[in-house]
């Protein structure tokens, strides 16, 4: 039965990571889809980073961490994004095709900007859900997913999935603002 009750609280808050991902990421005249999902996915690396709670007492914001924690654990957060994508009946495909995407389907903000806006709603939400650093991890690739499916008739969604995992080994890679160590991981 704690399966299923997860699994509700993990479809419930991706929801509202994804309304806010779009609402904080707003351009002039809308959104930009490669940006909100690129927020979204590195906010999903970067509460698989605070999980890790890695000792960091000389790190700045912005700065690579590398860790053998983000190898490991980056995979789930691609496993859970494909899985929700084969749900929706987006198909992936297992290997990158066709050319590089121009730079309209690139992230129009970087890393600390996307994370400083989000992560502050992203928090609420994860504490209204009451959880661990991973779970917020894994609900945000869900929203990550979601956002990918929302947006598949203005971004091919193997672009956006290619955008969506750079994303996540940025944010399990790059240390956060503030650097905090991770408090409730699991």
């Amino acid at each position: 039965m704690a399966d299923v009750e997860f699994g509700k609280k993990l479809s419930e808050s991706a929801r509202e990571y994804a309304i806010a991902a779009i609402s904080a990421l707003k351009v002039p005249g809308g959104v930009h889809p490669p940006t909100v999902i690129a927020g979204c996915a590195r906010m999903a690396g970067t509460c698989l980073f605070r999980s890790f709670e890695l000792k960091l007492p000389s790190v700045r914001p912005g700065q690579a961490v590398l860790s053998v924690e983000a190898d490991q654990q980056v995979p789930m957060l691609l496993r859970t994004a494909s899985g929700i994508l084969a749900n929706l009946g987006v198909s992936i495909p297992s290997s990158p095709v066709g050319a590089k995407p121009d730079k309209n389907a690139q992230p129009m903000q970087e890393f600390l900007r996307t994370q400083r806006l989000l992560e502050p709603l992203f928090l609420t939400i994860q504490s209204k859900y009451a959880f661990t650093d991973r779970q917020a991890a894994q609900a945000t690739s869900v929203a990550t997913a979601l956002l990918i499916h929302h947006f598949v008739k203005h971004l091919e969604p193997s672009v956006a999935f290619g955008i969506a995992a750079y994303a996540f080994v940025e944010g399990s890679k790059t240390a956060p603002d503030p650097v905090r160590l991770g408090s409730n991981a699991a």
